[in-house]
């Protein structure tokens, strides 16, 4: 998801693209991002001025922590495989070489052209990838997705959706301020009693205990 001209613009690769993929990566992309975009316009941080101003938090890890969990939101098996294997995949390539790299990830990734976009996106922007170092931002979406959780039942999910591009952090905070007329909601977070036990179950198939969260968190 990104602006062209102004315009909020999705993209999508054909060639990975794979049906029930399809319905968790709209909920990621158009469910939280685009959504969460167009909500914020309507806010008094919709600028980087205004952002200051508020001394809002970064977007981030909350933005790619909550589209995750979109992502896999209704799926039979809810894993967090991706969100994993990218951060295992950021910090082998830290010590690693992208042919390192390479030949390590396939004990998960047996599909070459797979594993190859999982190394590419571990090493873009590095100058000489023949050596360690790594682009550190896919480390997010499993950041994000465990702080969320360790706090789901304190967040106010529509309000976070309502507020725009903000840190779950800064919700109560903010929410004396906020403008709600014209904001959406995606259909997925409108039943909070379903959306609770939808995270109750990514929990249970991810093996995630309270516990262990609060020790990490």
């Amino acid at each position: 998801m990104t602006v062209v001209n102004s315009r909020p613009t999705l993209t999508i690769n054909i060639s990975s693209a794979r049906e029930h993929w399809l319905e968790g990566m709209l909920r990621h992309e158009i469910g939280t991002h685009y959504f969460r975009g167009i909500n914020n316009c309507h806010q008094p941080w919709s600028s980087s001025l205004g952002r200051k101003k508020h001394n809002l938090k970064p977007l981030n890890p909350t933005e790619e922590g909550l589209a995750s969990i979109h992502s896999v939101l209704f799926r039979k098996d809810p894993t967090l495989w991706r969100a994993a294997l990218l951060y295992y995949t950021v910090y082998q390539a830290s010590h690693m070489s992208f042919s390192q790299l390479f030949h390590s990830l396939g004990r998960f990734v047996q599909d070459p052209n797979t594993r190859w976009d999982y190394c590419v996106r571990a090493k873009r922007g590095q100058t000489d990838t023949a050596q360690p170092g790594c682009f550190s931002k896919d480390q997010v979406y499993l950041d994000g997705i465990l702080k969320i959780l360790r706090y789901r039942d304190k967040i106010n999910f529509p309000l976070l959706m309502a507020l725009g591009k903000v840190s779950f952090e800064d919700v109560d905070r903010l929410k004396t301020m906020a403008q709600m007329e014209n904001v959406r909601i995606p259909h997925f977070m409108q039943d909070q009693a379903r959306y609770a036990e939808q995270l109750a179950k990514i929990m249970a198939v991810n093996q995630l205990t309270d516990e262990e969260l609060k020790t990490i968190i």
